[in-house]
């Protein structure tokens, strides 16, 4: 017993020196377009767009672009300084606006230094990330934390502020909405709502019910208001505190503008002051209508099966703040020590993709007949454009392989249930399970998308990553029939497309038989044969006839340089990315030669930011084209390829978070309502290639436990240092961090040992 109680304390005080020096190690400096501030979930997506300064513009929604108000003061020897927002009053802004010192972006974190006069306000977004335990994973909450401290020796006093407005539920603000406020010794929560709630109800991407929250945990020197904007904001520039007072007039949200503010008195300070750290979050119960057979569920989030109140789970969720910033720390070091040994190019590209694909899945569980939610039935949803579509689930796969595989598997179950159960016999795939999220209700029009061969492609070859990743084959063996079924389709249409589409396939001028999109059916149905092989059952005439179109795919596409965009017309090519699911899923069905010929398209053909889709467009898809690099021979056309898209967030032209689809030479994205999408998270396609050394690991257990965890992917325990790590070149860096690094190992281990 000694030996747990003393393990666990050492790891705990090891990893809370480090906490500090590894911000700073792994991620980037520079400004993307879009930056996420509050990305947690499809409704909780707030970022910062464009160039203007934090303090003089305001944070909008990832789903419509609409503001989230949001502002952030420091109160500095009784000069108010505005770091977030644009506050105004009276046509003169609210407060200075402060020089951005110090920028960086890491997969979990954004954080900003603004230099407020003699002091440096460091303020940190933290959007955690915990891909191994469900509970944590579904809470819809985000951090803000502030740390003031001296740039000049001397002393200074401090106060720093946050509030939200009503803009956070609706882009209308002529809305009504109530509020309230609770105070007890574990916690300050205010708590507002549109009134009337229009239950799984949306308007261009915003959720119609639910709940905004802003919490603290109290403490001395916190105070806290509801009040309007004039009222909160001008009393906090005289005063430096609130009044813990709220306002009781429910009204429209731009009736005076009601905000949900806290302060924080940090008194004199010439050392850095402990963070002060604020909850952000926006949550609704039921979180999902889901429709098979004509029964209809509505379903919620995961966590509730752990907490009585969203007022428990919030106040856990502070309490639990040092715990996800260890764990945070851990996810970003080990994502990019990763990824930077392929480019640090690359590693920007995971960064950036993190939180931007992880918060378009929500975890949820049914309600049995008893009334209680049931946490054996878990599954996952994506959105926000339309629910569960097959083709941002096939191309997020790699992140899920990477971060946890058993999230993949949960969120394929939602689509086969449905097939399964709704009674509408398709040979294929439907497109996805609704057109707005979240009512999973049925792919109403998206049955009759001339998409079939696309979508029953991406399941199959997505379930085939799946297996190959864990070696959890029950997925098909629990539904051979609709697998087989899927299969048979794949065998009559792979080779001959004929005029069924792709997103992308349209977009690049593919009218029909796309010869990309006969490789994604062609690969899949070897994939099938291979998994079938895995079960011991006999899948020769799969595998025989996917090789055999395989080498007629070959002289069908033929072209005078690599391969056509559609077949016959020889003088078109096209980037041919799902190629690489060949070298993924390793089917073997092509020679080396033709990947020698996709080298040599490659290097003539990539403009300024990026390789585009065909000869017959100039847009292109990041995700895509590092799937294109990942089919690349050699290194140097893959870098090529990896380097033309980190110059699109680097500096590209949009202020917007990353579009799934931009101009490859302008570096602008012409297609309206791309922004901010799963697919993106293809670029984990270079770090799941050779599936062998994933750090992913084999799970099939959903749930369970106190807290919902589970041991798949990049759990805390799967992530631990290594000294391979310690000792990598990127580590190395500089020669202080070495002893950081073991420090973190030590701790790692022993934590994972307790």
């Amino acid at each position: 017993m000694w030996w747990w109680w003393w393990k666990n304390v050492l790891a705990a005080t090891l990893l809370s020196t480090v906490t500090v020096d590894l911000q700073g190690v792994y991620g980037f400096t520079y400004t993307p377009g879009g930056v996420p501030l509050a990305v947690k979930s499809p409704f909780l997506s707030t970022w910062k767009l464009g160039s203007v300064p934090m303090g003089r513009d305001w944070p909008l929604s990832g789903g419509n672009l609409g503001i989230t108000a949001w502002v952030g003061f420091a109160r500095v020897d009784d000069v108010l300084y505005s770091f977030l927002g644009a506050p105004a009053a009276s046509g003169s802004w609210f407060g200075r606006s402060p020089r951005t010192k110090d920028f960086e972006i890491t997969a979990t974190q954004t954080i900003y230094t603004f230099e407020c006069g003699g002091v440096d306000v460091k303020v940190t977004f933290i959007n955690p990330i915990e891909p191994s335990d469900f509970t944590r994973l579904s809470l819809p909450f985000v951090y803000v934390s502030i740390i003031a401290s001296s740039n000049d020796g001397a002393s200074h006093r401090v106060q720093v502020y946050s509030d939200l407005t009503g803009e956070w539920l609706s882009e209308d603000v002529r809305k009504t909405m109530t509020w309230s406020t609770t105070k007890s010794d574990n916690l300050i929560l205010h708590t507002f709502s549109l009134a009337p709630q229009n239950q799984f109800q949306t308007t261009d991407n915003r959720v119609e019910y639910g709940q905004a929250y802003h919490g603290m945990l109290p403490s001395e020197g916190v105070t806290y208001q509801i009040a309007g904007d004039r009222v909160v904001r001008g009393g906090f520039n005289t005063t430096g505190h609130l009044n813990n007072t709220a306002d009781t007039d429910f009204r429209a949200i731009s009736n005076n503008w009601p905000c949900f503010s806290f302060a924080k008195d940090l008194g004199d300070i010439t050392s850095p002051s402990p963070p002060v750290v604020f909850a952000v979050g926006l949550s609704r119960d039921p979180a999902i209508s889901y429709t098979a057979s004509g029964t209809q569920q509505s379903r919620s989030l995961f966590y509730r099966t752990q907490f009585s109140s969203d007022a428990d789970a919030i106040s856990f969720f502070l309490n639990d703040y040092d715990s996800a910033v260890t764990s945070a720390n851990n996810f970003d070091s080990k994502l990019n020590i990763a990824a930077s040994q392929i480019s640090s190019n690359y590693a920007d590209l995971t960064i950036l993709a993190a939180r931007q694909v992880a918060s378009h899945i929500e975890v949820t569980v049914s309600t049995g007949s008893d009334g209680r939610l049931n946490a054996s039935d878990v599954m996952v949803f994506m959105g926000n454009d339309g629910v569960n579509r097959m083709e941002e689930i096939y191309a997020s796969t790699p992140f899920w392989i990477y971060t946890n595989p058993e999230i993949l598997r949960l969120m394929l179950l939602p689509n086969i249930r449905w097939h399964r159960l709704a009674g509408t016999e398709t040979s294929y795939v439907a497109d996805d399970l609704g057109d707005t999220y979240p009512q999973a209700n049925g792919p109403s029009s998206s049955l009759l998308r001339p998409k079939a061969l696309e979508s029953t492609g991406n399941m199959m070859i997505a379930t085939a990553a799946l297996i190959k990743a864990t070696g959890n084959t029950a997925i098909i063996s629990e539904n051979a029939d609709l697998y087989k079924t899927w299969a048979d389709y794949l065998k009559a249409n792979a080779l001959i497309p004929g005029t069924q589409s792709t997103t992308d396939g349209v977009m690049a001028g593919a009218p029909s038989n796309d010869t990309n999109l006969a490789l994604k059916g062609i690969i899949a149905l070897k994939a099938y044969a291979d998994i079938l092989s895995t079960l011991g059952q006999d899948g020769s005439t799969y595998s025989d006839t996917a090789k055999s179109y395989a080498s007629q795919w070959q002289s069908l596409a033929e072209a005078s340089f690599g391969f056509a965009a559609s077949y016959g017309d020889s003088g078109s090519w096209s980037i041919c990315y799902n190629l690489f699911a060949d070298k993924w899923l390793k089917t073997g069905l092509f020679p080396e030669s033709v990947f020698q010929k996709m080298g040599s398209l490659y290097t003539s053909n990539i403009n300024n930011y990026g390789l585009p889709l065909g000869s017959r467009t100039t847009l292109t898809s990041s995700h895509w084209m590092v799937f294109a690099a990942g089919v690349a021979p050699d290194i140097t056309t893959r870098n090529l390829i990896i380097s033309a898209a980190q110059d699109y967030i680097q500096n590209g032209k949009d202020a917007m978070p990353w579009p799934s689809i931009y101009d490859s030479k302008g570096g602008n994205a012409t297609v309206a309502g791309v922004h901010n999408r799963p697919a993106v998270g293809g670029v984990y396609a270079l770090l799941v290639q050779d599936l062998g050394s994933t750090v992913s690991t084999a799970n099939s257990n959903s749930g369970g436990g106190s807290n919902g965890s589970n041991s798949g992917g990049m759990g805390y325990c799967a992530s631990r240092w290594s000294f391979i790590d310690v000792f990598h070149p990127v580590v190395l860096r500089s020669a202080n961090l070495v002893l950081i690094y073991i420090f973190s190992f030590i701790s790692s281990t022993l934590l994972c040992l307790a």
